[in-house]
């Protein structure tokens, strides 16, 4: 049997996080794409921005061999790891068909030994969800008022997954609680999902992310949320029986 390989370097886009000020996620190219431009998060964004434009390989590999770039993120020896598995995972639920043959399968290798490390742990975790009781994929909805901007909600963050984090969170494309959850994500590189709509789209962008997941959190400081697909998502969550709560938070 032959072992099943997967290039990181593959042309394979898919949508990652946002950009600051951006209701679009941004598309990498590949997985060493995404991992590049991670290095430079908060500390070049704009570099970061550029090696996404880098579509030739050969150029994509001159810039990023070192000679030209700049000073990285200091944390990057710690958050390496969680940032490739988040960006692994991204790509993997976007092709899923294209990489049936190699993310998919056990044993997969590939060029960079922390990506290979990183393939065998998504391996296991798809695994165990799909043959262990209680081990299902835990795809959280996590939405809410629109008009919050305060970071301190990210200790409620810290309460709703203190004894599991999700293996991905889906998000609105709107600011307020949806804006601070994906900025959540990316300092704990959690992957993020996100759902884009009109006004006149709303009740199809909330049904379109409960097709998937799994639970419901919706933040609000009434009775009642501003934010039409946290409305939307939460009727349709108890409906549907899938577990939903309106927590009640105001920044303090």
């Amino acid at each position: 049997m032959n072992t099943p390989i997967y290039d990181p370097y593959v042309t394979l886009p898919f949508h990652g996080y946002r950009s600051p000020g951006s209701f679009q996620p941004e598309t990498y190219p590949s997985l060493m794409h995404f991992i590049e431009s991670e290095k430079y998060r908060g500390v070049d964004d704009s570099y970061s921005r550029y090696l996404l434009t880098l579509t030739n390989h050969d150029d994509f590999l001159f810039e990023t061999a070192g000679v030209a770039q700049g000073v990285r993120r200091a944390d990057w020896e710690t958050i390496k790891l969680p940032m490739i598995r988040a960006g692994m995972w991204m790509q993997l639920v976007q092709h899923q068909e294209a990489l049936a043959d190699s993310l998919l399968q056990p044993g997969c290798t590939t060029s960079v030994s922390l990506v290979t490390q990183v393939a065998e742990q998504i391996y296991n975790r798809l695994h165990k969800a799909s043959h262990e009781d209680g081990e299902q994929l835990r795809r959280v909805i996590l939405t809410g008022d629109r008009s919050v901007c305060d970071e301190s909600i990210f200790g409620l963050f810290d309460q709703i997954f203190a004894n599991r984090l999700p293996d991905e969170i889906y998000l609105a494309a709107e600011e307020g609680v949806s804006r601070l959850a994906e900025q959540y994500c990316i300092q704990r590189y959690i992957p993020a999902r996100l759902f884009g709509f009109t006004g006149i789209q709303v009740g199809q962008a909330a049904a379109n992310a409960l097709a998937k997941g799994t639970h419901v959190f919706s933040i609000s400081d009434s009775d009642q949320s501003d934010s039409a697909f946290a409305e939307s998502v939460l009727e349709m969550a108890a409906a549907a029986g899938k577990p939903s709560h309106r927590i009640k938070w105001s920044a303090q």
